[in-house]
């Protein structure tokens, strides 16, 4: 030990004098918040780390809290730039699940509703509107999946991250700011985002969170205080205030909620970095790239600056073996344990079943899959997931903040049109939710050309093979003679009415998560009424066919289609086998050829293939193909026209559901088409399409006999085209259409609707 005092003294004085310690200095690095605008904060942190400048604390709001949660987790800028530039990233912001998890199963069949209206049972009058317009699940699992190992790994504490770190989320029922300094990494950084009406809020006990944005836009009050840095390093990625405009809601939010703040920083030498990002909308998910990069490039244009008042230096290669220590002995996620808040206990029983049917211990792979099938639940109003290290077992438990959905929903839509098929449709369904889950609907269309009543009672049984049961009943109208005049033309038609009742039960199991498969066997009622020439008198009775029976089939159906109508991604599948037996009568009226009533018994198979894909992409075109095929061995009924109404129809446009063409009617046959999109904004496209129908036989009327007969085989084919502009509204399709179909007596028609054309399932289909 050295005992001189003035040798202590000058080994002290030297060792001040070292470069690494005279000039040692604490950085703060302080993000703001600003939607898509934050993506800065990655190039700035980028320019950062290529110049040796130290980040020793990181404080975020909203955006700047996401990525200064990356960082903190310990993503290289480079690997942080990949993440976002993903299009999962994008996917999960804008609320799309990824097709691989959208658990078709659960999914309601396609209707014409328009807006949905939620009930409590307890009352009719406090309606529930949508908390959000954007599905949360998939932004709340990726930020479970990313962060829960890191936050493990520091034992909770934002101190122990690779770099310390805070983020702030907005108290609404106290009014202030809420500052995250340890607890569960993905939970913080999902309340300080949770942007009002795009995002739904975060329930910490009896807090509710918003994006922190609403009372603290720029924490550099929370890096002062909590890290006391030596220089702050604000980056300003909130642009200038964005004008609101009168068709975007989210605008005028953002302005009413979120004032302009002060981007000041508190000591003279602190550097303010405000990146060229004004011109980019706060939810303009095209422009992240370029927001890196004007991060990136108002850092450079600083870095002198910044170089003078920040002499320490850190190297990239001990910073990246500082990351690999950190990151190295992360714990797998295996999940051992599933807790569930917020329901009641027969409730949470059946969470656990769609959780983990086989009560054994699951991967976060496993849990994903089962995550959003659970998120997918009519029951389900609001789901969290956390998960937390135990010491004691070695595993996570998974924690599930959530909340039921109102017991009873009310649709409302239908579809309006410069023809007279216009329709109103509304639908009702209300749920009782336990051990198991039961759901009641009921739906009903009214117009000139449709009507329509249905009813079923599925109950959803969840284990290890999850499956429903569905008795349900429908009655069906058609009456082409009232919906044939438009506006344009005034052709008089055949008298046609087509009437079908079901009733039967379903049975349905998921086939992975895209596809089901259902059995059903349904009582069948088939009523048609009909002139067999278009020269009738008032005084005339009609012929009629009736058709009794029942019906067995089967039907495999796979979808990852992105909307119900005028689909521009995904594929659509089905597989559907049937078989029929029955009697059928038909009565001759006043201008029948024949006279005698006929009876007589028959079945027949048939088997139907249909496959919808949009399959290429060319910058804002896309392709898509469609094939529809059909088999059947059904005779020939009556007489001709009770014939062709009995047989299937090749309908792949929109307006081709609302025309009776017998052209496009055959007991086997091939449909084609292809399909040209241009997408000119993300709800506006420009479509053209073209089909060609080929039947194996075309089906013919012997004029003499008023019999049906078969023409030569492939002798003839027919086509039908259309090219429609559509705009895609929050509530439906609005879309103007000319279409073709081959051997009309008009071949061209115009329309013009405002809706869905979408029509309850007949008897045989």
């Amino acid at each position: 030990m050295i005992q001189n005092p003035f040798l202590q003294l000058f080994i002290a004085f030297a060792f001040l004098l070292q470069p690494g310690n005279l000039f040692a200095q604490k950085v703060g690095l302080v993000l703001s918040g600003g939607g898509v605008r934050g993506m800065a904060h990655i190039g700035v942190i980028k320019a950062l780390e290529e110049n040796n400048i130290p980040i020793d604390y990181i404080t975020g709001t909203s955006a700047g809290a996401l990525v200064g949660s990356m960082y903190a987790n310990g993503k290289t800028p480079q690997q942080m730039e990949e993440l976002v530039l993903s299009n999962s990233f994008r996917d999960r912001a804008t609320g799309i699940i990824d097709e691989e998890f959208d658990f078709y199963f659960q999914k309601k069949e396609t209707d014409a509703a328009w807006i949905t209206i939620k009930f409590g049972y307890d009352s009719l009058v406090h309606t529930r509107l949508p908390g959000s317009i954007t599905n949360s699940a998939a932004v709340d699992f990726a930020l479970m999946e990313g962060l829960a190992q890191a936050a493990a790994k520091a034992n909770y504490n934002f101190d122990s991250l690779f770099v310390p770190y805070r983020c702030v989320a907005a108290d609404i029922v106290s009014r202030r700011e809420f500052i995250f300094s340890s607890g569960d990494l993905g939970q913080a950084v999902r309340s300080s985002m949770a942007f009002p009406l795009y995002f739904s809020p975060v329930f910490i006990e009896n807090k509710i969170l918003f994006d922190g944005g609403i009372y603290n836009n720029f924490p550099v009050n929370v890096m002062n205080e909590t890290f006391h840095p030596d220089i702050i390093i604000g980056v300003n990625a909130g642009g200038d205030p964005e004008v609101p405009s009168d068709d975007n809601v989210l605008s005028q939010v953002k302005s009413i909620i979120i004032p302009d703040r002060n981007y000041s920083l508190p000591h003279p030498d602190d550097i303010l970095i405000s990146p060229g990002i004004s011109s980019f909308g706060v939810f303009e998910f095209s422009e992240i790239k370029a927001a890196i990069d004007s991060g990136y490039v108002a850092t450079m244009r600083k870095m002198d600056h910044i170089k003078k008042i920040i002499r320490e230096r850190r190297n990239v290669d001990e910073l990246n073996k500082k990351r690999q220590a950190f990151t190295e002995n992360y714990v797998p996620v295996i999940i051992d344990k599933v807790n569930v808040s917020g329901l009641r206990k027969d409730q949470a029983e059946y969470v656990k079943k769609v959780i983990n049917p086989e009560n054994k211990r699951i991967s976060i792979a496993e849990l994903k899959k089962s995550f959003f099938k659970l998120a997918a639940d009519d029951n389900v109003r609001y789901i969290f997931p956390s998960l937390e290290f135990n010491p004691s077992s070695g595993y996570y438990d998974l924690n599930l903040q959530m909340k039921q959905e109102k017991d009873l929903r009310v649709d409302f839509g239908g579809n309006f049109s410069s023809k007279p098929i216009n329709q109103a449709f509304v639908g009702f369904q209300y749920n009782i939710w336990g051990k198991q889950s039961l759901r009641m609907t009921a739906n009903s269309y009214f117009g000139k050309l449709y009507s329509s009543g249905k009813a079923a009672l599925r109950l959803d049984a969840r284990g290890k093979v999850p499956f429903y049961i569905e008795p349900e009943f429908t009655i069906n109208q058609y009456d082409y003679f009232k919906s044939n005049s438009t506006f344009f033309e005034d052709v008089k038609p055949s008298y046609l009415v087509l009437e079908d009742e079901s009733y039967g039960i379903n049975i349905g199991i998921p086939v992975r998560n895209k596809s089901k498969f259902i059995a059903e066997g349904s009582i069948i009622n088939i009523r048609n009424k009909y002139y067999q020439t278009r020269d009738f008198l008032t005084s005339d009775t009609t012929d009629q066919t009736n058709y009794t029976g029942y019906t067995l089939a089967f039907n495999f159906e796979r979808s990852t289609l992105n909307r119900k109508m005028y689909a521009s991604k995904g594929t659509y599948f089905t597989v559907r086998g049937r078989f029929v037996e029955g009697e059928e009568k038909t009565i001759p009226g006043s201008t029948s050829l024949v006279r005698d009533t006929v009876s007589r018994f028959s079945n027949w198979f048939q088997l139907r293939l249909m496959y919808d894909n949009y399959f290429g992409s060319f910058g804002p075109v896309k392709l898509g193909f469609f094939t529809d095929m059909f088999f059947s061995s059904q005779p020939f009924f009556a007489n001709y026209t009770a014939t062709i109404l009995s047989v299937p129809a090749f309908e792949p446009i929109p307006e081709s559901h609302t025309l009776f063409l017998p052209q496009f009617r055959a007991y086997n046959y091939f449909g084609t088409g292809l399909k040209g999109i241009l997408q000119i904004k993300s709800n506006f496209d420009l479509r053209t399409e073209g089909y060609v129908f080929q039947p194996l036989q075309e089906v013919l009327n012997n004029p003499l006999t008023g019999k049906a007969s078969f023409g030569e085989a492939l002798q003839k084919r027919f086509f039908m085209a259309t090219g429609a502009i559509v705009f895609h509204s929050p509530v439906g399709p609005v879309s103007i259409s000319v279409n073709y179909y081959d051997e009309r007596e008009k071949p061209f028609s115009f329309l013009f609707h405002f809706g869905y054309i979408l029509f309850n399932k007949g008897a045989l289909e």
